[in-house]
């Protein structure tokens, strides 16, 4: 397989409309990469200029180290899957899959075994004397996966190939593409809006909005340490809770009420000039029963039950925020509830910025 190298790359539109702003990270050699972000944020832009399907204003592309930014697109020795699956619908699975190697002028027999071998991988052999109407929406990206796998390229160049699927559908094929990733040991650039297939698929994840980089990191360490406010809000299901508060000694107060900070938050804010902040803490975090600190009175706006646990819609004077709660003993709407902040998982952002004062 291979690394690619984005160096300062920029897309800028029409003379004046910045799609991506100095794109600078390296896709390390078998890695599966994420670029996640709200539409419009950049990432397919990204994604078609390492393809060669969009030409760099800015910046350059390297691939194996070797610079990439003229190189016709054919050229590069890489493999996309679009959204759309783009079969030929008057040709079988088997020549769907075929078609471009034959193109190329690989010998039949060659053609055959890689053909045979993907559709082993993908376990879609049954289907390869059909054609694509005749196939399911996850049988149909099987064979643009398969189409992809049987060129045997550098890298595989994936561009929110599941949202056209349900979400029972996407959950599989979520799984097979991770087996697929372990089994080819393939180097992978995967886009998509959908946040938890970023972290449930993803080795790095580089998270994008409005064209920039905002954080580039492992699953893990976007979720516990974000770099500030946008990926603090954007990475987990329910997103963290951002509320204004003032520091006030050793604690921070709003709406009346005063959390602590601990030893940590306090060392984190000594070089902070402020005396606003942004406190963010996930929904785990505030929790229903707890220590006699650090606790706040609410009153529940919406009780959404999800089986075995309970999100929790709050309201403390014009604060707002979702608590997660086990199932048993769901507070009714409107009523009283006292939660306590969890204040040794709490983040804080500089109410301007946005930018975090407590990641690692």
């Amino acid at each position: 397989m291979a690394h690619v190298t984005l160096k300062d790359v920029t897309k800028i539109y029409d003379g004046d409309v910045l799609a991506v702003d100095k794109a600078d990270f390296q896709i390390p050699d078998e890695c599966f990469t994420v670029l996640v972000g709200p539409s419009g944020c950049g990432k397919s832009t990204i994604l078609r200029m390492i393809a060669g399907l969009e030409e760099i204003t800015e910046g350059d592309i390297y691939i194996d180290g070797e610079r990439i930014n003229d190189t016709p697109p054919k050229e590069r020795d890489i493999a996309m899957v679009f959204q759309n699956y783009a079969l030929y619908p008057h040709m079988s699975v088997y020549k769907n899959m075929a078609f471009g190697l034959k193109l190329r002028k690989y010998p039949k027999a060659e053609i055959e075994q890689r053909v045979l071998e993907a559709a082993e991988i993908l376990s879609i052999s049954h289907l390869l004397s059909r054609k694509p109407k005749h196939l399911s929406g996850g049988e149909r990206q099987r064979v643009a996966v398969g189409r992809a796998i049987v060129r045997h390229p550098k890298v595989f160049l994936f561009d929110e190939p599941l949202s056209n699927l349900d979400a029972k559908l996407r959950v599989q094929m979520r799984m097979e593409l991770s087996r697929l990733h372990d089994r080819l040991n393939a180097t992978i650039v995967y886009v998509t809006h959908d946040q938890v297939e970023a972290m449930t698929m993803g080795d790095q994840i580089v998270v994008l909005n409005e064209g920039k980089i905002q954080q580039i990191a492992d699953p893990g360490t976007l979720y516990h340490n974000p770099a500030n406010r946008f990926v603090g809000g954007f990475i987990g299901t329910p997103p963290m809770n951002f509320i204004e508060t003032r520091i006030r000694a050793e604690t921070l107060q709003f709406e009346g009420f005063e959390v602590l900070l601990t030893s940590r938050l306090r060392e984190k804010l000594q070089g902070f000039s402020g005396d606003a902040v942004t406190l963010g803490i996930r929904p785990e975090d505030i929790r229903v029963q707890g220590a006699a600190r650090n606790t706040v009175e609410t009153q529940v706006e919406l009780v959404e039950p999800l089986g075995n646990h309970v999100l929790l819609y709050l309201r403390a004077g014009d604060s707002h925020f979702i608590a997660q709660s086990e199932g048993a003993n769901t507070p009714r709407h409107n009523a009283l509830l006292t939660v306590h902040f969890n204040m040794d998982k709490a983040h804080l952002f500089h109410p301007e910025t946005g930018e975090s004062l407590t990641a690692v």
